[in-house]
């Protein structure tokens, strides 16, 4: 059996404080997520989770590249990706592949900054005790 509206109690200060928080982090997500999803939509989540390999791989050959000194760096994602691309026919090389990736994790990095965007904003509405303040944050 439910409670009557009528019985319910109105929310305290602090539970409506609690509600404009979880609102507003929320929204500041949504916003973060919204600027993202142009940097990472044509990617799948399964090939997302290699790009930290992938960046990795590619600036070590790139380094090793410049001078050619001892032996070349392990780069087995990378060399299965581009086993991938290139099938039987394709002549994409291993440098071409790694200036790729290495562009593309740049870019990637760059965008951090609306990480840290995201990260000050949800700090500041967490040490809030004012709805009207934590309302007046914005993305």
């Amino acid at each position: 059996m439910s409670t009557p509206s009528w019985m319910t109690p109105p929310k305290s200060d602090a539970e409506l404080l609690a509600d404009a928080k979880a609102a507003k982090i929320i929204e500041i997500n949504d916003a973060y997520t919204a600027e993202a999803q142009p940097l990472i939509e044509d990617y799948p989540e399964f090939e997302q989770q290699s790009w930290v390999a992938q960046n990795s791989e590619a600036r070590a050959y790139l380094a090793w590249h410049d001078d050619q000194q001892g032996d070349a760096p392990a780069t087995p994602v990378l060399d299965n990706i581009l086993a991938g691309r290139n099938g039987e026919e394709g002549e994409e090389t291993l440098q071409e592949l790694c200036l790729a990736v290495v562009d593309n994790a740049d870019r990637f990095t760059q965008f951090q900054q609306l990480t840290g965007r995201r990260q000050r904003l949800v700090k500041a509405v967490r040490a809030s005790d004012d709805v009207d303040v934590v309302d007046g944050i914005s993305w």
